[in-house]
């Protein structure tokens, strides 16, 4: 985050962080449902709880989270130290990292200073900035002023450890498919390829 609206952005989302509704997937208020499985919940507390020890600011929702179920509260974490699991992991949760940049050339660093790269999310109303996030976030997918999300229109998945192939889409749908090849030389000695 720029360090211009650094404090009034962080602000403003540690309290929208904290009005989240919390609770069943299948009711229509709930903003926050649960993860899959408790490991995953194990896994994202020490994520974050190393982060902390690191030197990382935290912030938890007050929320209460229901007795039953694998629910993380919503929590951001700030002034992440380099080498944390916040600086160089991948958090499959509700965790905002932030980190404050002071420009494009920082945002751009921080973004790809990382071995993953499955999804960036970058917000700005300079056309310029558009571009160059669009062009040199390293991830599989960039989307500009929207938060990163799977459409089945779009093809999804990574890149570097963030995986290798898509998914959705017509590039998607090739992933499932065997491209058959045929070499056929006839009496004449031409030779032709198909594939299937």
């Amino acid at each position: 985050m720029h360090e211009k609206i650094y404090d009034e952005f962080v602000g403003r989302l540690k309290d929208g962080m904290a009005g989240l509704r919390i609770g069943d997937p299948l009711e229509e208020e709930t903003e926050i449902g649960p993860l899959a499985t408790a490991q995953i919940v194990e896994d994202l507390d020490g994520q974050v709880r190393r982060t902390v020890e690191a030197g990382a600011r935290e912030f938890r929702s007050p929320a209460p989270l229901p007795s039953r179920g694998f629910y993380f509260a919503p929590t951001v974490l700030e002034e992440i130290p380099e080498g944390s699991p916040g600086a160089c992991e991948e958090f499959f949760g509700p965790v905002a990292l932030v980190f404050r940049v002071a420009s494009v050339d920082e945002a751009v660093r921080v973004a790809n200073d990382t071995p993953f790269g499955l999804g960036a999310s970058a917000w700005t109303n300079d056309a310029g900035e558009r571009e160059r996030f669009a062009g040199e976030i390293e991830s599989g997918s960039v989307f500009i002023n929207a938060m990163v999300a799977s459409d089945p229109r779009l093809p999804f998945g990574g890149i570097k450890r963030s995986g290798y192939g898509r998914e959705l889409s017509a590039f998607g749908i090739r992933e499932f498919v065997n491209v058959k090849t045929v070499f056929v030389k006839d009496d004449e000695g031409a030779r032709r390829t198909e594939t299937e």
